[in-house]
């Protein structure tokens, strides 16, 4: 049998615990390449050197990863698209004359479009016709 050194020091459970404790992900952070690289590199180390993964199976996930990659990239532009869509057809209509039925009432009203404005980010817009604050899907005719 082999001789055991001492040990010295004080044992608290409680530091084990707190050294297992997951750790939360960023939203942000999840899906970046750096992170995928730390799960790759832990799935390399942590792989039973007697079978390890095939490369193959590297590729499939570098793929997969890539793909959801692009997917994210596309949403980001498809956004900005929309946000680029929705200030050009409320620029062309500052000066012009619409009709529009404001909430809570069925008598539409004309009036001028005085300017357009973003708002909860830039994921809606509404239009300012003599002071009033209009939705775009009020305006039921452009003059």
């Amino acid at each position: 049998m082999a001789d055991i050194t001492s040990v010295s020091g004080q044992f608290n459970p409680k530091d084990l615990l707190a050294s297992s404790k997951p750790k939360v992900a960023n939203n942000d952070d999840i899906f970046s390449s750096a992170s995928f690289l730390r799960l790759l590199g832990a799935q390399m180390k942590s792989q039973n050197p007697l079978d390890p993964m095939k490369d193959t199976e590297f590729v499939a996930q570098m793929a997969q990863f890539s793909q959801l990659e692009q997917i994210t990239s596309l949403s980001a532009n498809m956004k900005s698209l929309n946000m680029s869509s929705q200030i050009s057809q409320g620029a062309a209509l500052i000066g012009r004359e619409v009709t529009y039925v404001p909430e809570g009432s069925i008598v539409p009203v004309t009036g001028r479009v005085d300017k357009m404005v973003l708002e909860n980010g830039g994921r809606d817009s509404a239009l300012i016709v003599g002071g009033v604050r209009v939705g775009i899907a009020q305006v039921q005719e452009v003059h």
